[in-house]
């Protein structure tokens, strides 16, 4: 048997953090789906096993389904194989698989809508799919019950969508799945889905192989569809990595405190400018920046990143106030000045005062007394009102008026 795995497309992902860039994202993917579709074509699998999560929930729109199965449809020679899995359950008034035109799919497209079998060449593709999207229940166990009746002699793929049972890494209302379930169950192979990076298990019976098309920066291991060759009945498979994505993430930062990094990170923009349509991009700022050289790389950095088919800045730098722009804070803007001032000390940092002679100076710092007894009586949950919050409030604030001040 020949097959080619995939799972966790999620068609139709929002990636609201891209904002306009968003629809480029989930082009990628549709482009990617028919890349995936001609390498199975090409390689001539038996079907092509969509193991969990095509959609990225129930209530994509119904011009992406259409779209879908219309890719569908030109690749008429590839039997697919679809699993409903914890983001597109099966179950439900809601669910995509009830509508048109999944409800009368074609020919050569099987949805398996609740547990069963289907013949494929010398063996059979067995599915449990999901009905919810939490289960403390292994949906590989009810895989092991088909394959006992089936003939003893045939290759036995299952095929379902959940978290691998493993001690740290999972949780327990995650539809929790055996490690070692292909062999419990009997079975040559075990195509699962729910996870995003690539993952072998049960001496390479099972794979999870992961989000075709990443979606995380922190992702090592996504991009790809899994080639399986399975020669006969309790041979191991032959899993073959195939790279299929259309777009790399690629993070970066400038590091304030390494004088250089900035010429470092222009310099790779650069270089990557050939790239840039294929590429997503988040630049983290951190650090402690001069005034001058803050305003500088802002007015550069974000026409740098309109380049990229998708771009994220996120700013976690601490910037500070000189003596100089505290005073003339105070006097443009003496309650703001104050605010900031409070937040400070509310942090557990210490405060500066402003020492502007002409206009009204900054009062004694708000105290954790001060803050108890105004806020007491009002209805409002300080629980989470720790010397963090604070702290992260006013470099928030500093963040605000360092984008806002005129360039130096």
């Amino acid at each position: 048997m020949r097959l080619l795995h995939t799972a966790d497309w999620q068609l139709g992902a929002r990636f609201r953090q891209f904002g306009d860039r968003a629809d480029r994202l989930r082009q990628a993917r549709l482009q990617t789906l028919e890349r995936a579709l001609t390498l199975a074509r090409d390689e001539r699998v038996d079907a092509f096993l969509i193991a969990g999560d095509l959609f990225e929930d129930n209530y994509v729109q119904d011009s992406l389904v259409f779209d879908v199965v219309r890719l569908f449809k030109r690749f008429s020679d590839v039997p697919i194989h679809i699993l409903p899995g914890n983001h597109d359950p099966s179950a439900g008034p809601g669910s995509i698989w009830l509508r048109n035109p999944f409800r009368e799919p074609p020919d050569h497209v099987k949805v398996f809508r609740e547990p069963g079998y289907e013949p494929v060449n010398d063996g059979f593709v067995l599915a449990n799919p999901l009905t919810k999207k939490a289960s403390v229940q292994d949906p590989s166990y009810q895989l092991g019950q088909i394959a006992a009746d089936l003939p003893k002699e045939s290759i036995k793929v299952g095929m379902t969508h959940g978290a691998l049972a493993i001690e740290g890494k999972h949780q327990p209302h995650d539809h929790p799945i055996a490690p070692n379930a292909a062999t419990q169950h009997g079975l040559d192979y075990l195509a699962i889905g729910h996870w995003h990076s690539w993952l072998a298990l049960d001496d390479n019976r099972l794979l999870m192989p992961g989000t075709p098309e990443p979606d995380q920066f922190d992702q090592t291991a996504s991009g790809y569809a899994a080639l399986v060759e399975i020669a006969g009945r309790g041979e191991k498979p032959e899993i073959t990595a195939k790279p299929i994505a259309g777009l790399k993430w690629l993070a970066r930062k400038i590091d304030f405190l390494e004088s250089s990094s900035h010429h470092a990170l222009a310099e790779e923009l650069k270089e990557l400018t050939e790239q840039a349509d294929s590429t997503v991009i988040r630049v983290v700022l951190n650090g402690t920046p001069e005034r001058a050289l803050y305003d500088a790389i802002y007015r550069w950095l974000p026409t740098r990143l309109d380049w990229f088919a998708a771009a994220q800045l996120v700013d976690k730098t601490d910037p500070s106030l000189s003596q100089a722009e505290l005073n003339e804070l105070t006097q443009r803007s003496p309650i703001l000045a104050q605010v900031l001032n409070d937040l400070q000390s509310l942090s557990g940092g210490p405060t500066e005062q402003a020492e502007n002679r002409e206009g009204p100076g900054l009062e004694e710092s708000l105290s954790m007394s001060d803050r108890n007894r105004l806020i007491k009586g009002l209805p409002i949950d300080d629980s989470d009102f720790d010397e963090a919050f604070y702290k992260a409030a006013h470099a928030m604030l500093l963040q605000e008026l360092a984008r806002h001040r005129e360039p130096a």
